[in-house]
């Protein structure tokens, strides 16, 4: 947008109707673009299914069950965490691979700043999200899974 308005100065300042147009078209999309981002991340936060909502108690009672556990922090403003999400974690394939071996899922919304996922995230040396974190039945601490997630890993985390 900044381009266009450089690029265009000269034009605006002698009143071309043609360069104004050109900036409000930009600025109808900019805007568009804007709410289509936030429908998408709603969207994607509704119509998932894909796991329960975080709570260091729902965490303990899922570690208690002797499932494998796989927590992940996401923000609706954070564009890595919604790839990830529309990548790798909401793919038919690896839910199906996540029933099939009784993997628990939990999701933590940190997109008003949750204290309790604060904690959690400065706990594994964060200070934003995403943070991925896998718990292995048994398993004293979790694994700490990289920011960029593949089906693959997630398949294979589950033993597909």
């Amino acid at each position: 947008m900044a381009l266009v308005l450089f690029t265009h100065y000269g034009a605006i300042q002698r009143g071309d109707r043609r360069s104004w147009l050109l900036i409000a078209a930009g600025l109808l999309f900019v805007g568009s673009l804007a709410g289509t981002v936030t429908e998408v991340a709603e969207t994607n936060r509704s119509a998932d299914g894909s796991g329960s909502t975080f709570s260091p108690a729902m965490l303990a009672e899922a570690r208690a069950s002797g499932k494998p556990v796989f927590v992940y922090f996401t923000a609706d403003w954070c564009v890595t965490c919604k790839a990830n999400e529309a990548a790798a974690i909401n793919r038919e394939v690896v839910q199906k691979a996540f029933a099939k071996a009784g993997v628990v899922t939990l999701v933590g919304d940190w997109t008003n700043g949750d204290p309790a996922i604060t904690r959690i995230l400065a706990q594994h040396g964060r200070n934003s999200v995403p943070l991925y974190l896998w718990y292995a039945p048994g398993a004293a601490q979790p694994e700490v899974l990289p920011q960029i997630l593949t089906p693959s890993m997630l398949i294979g985390k589950a033993g597909g």
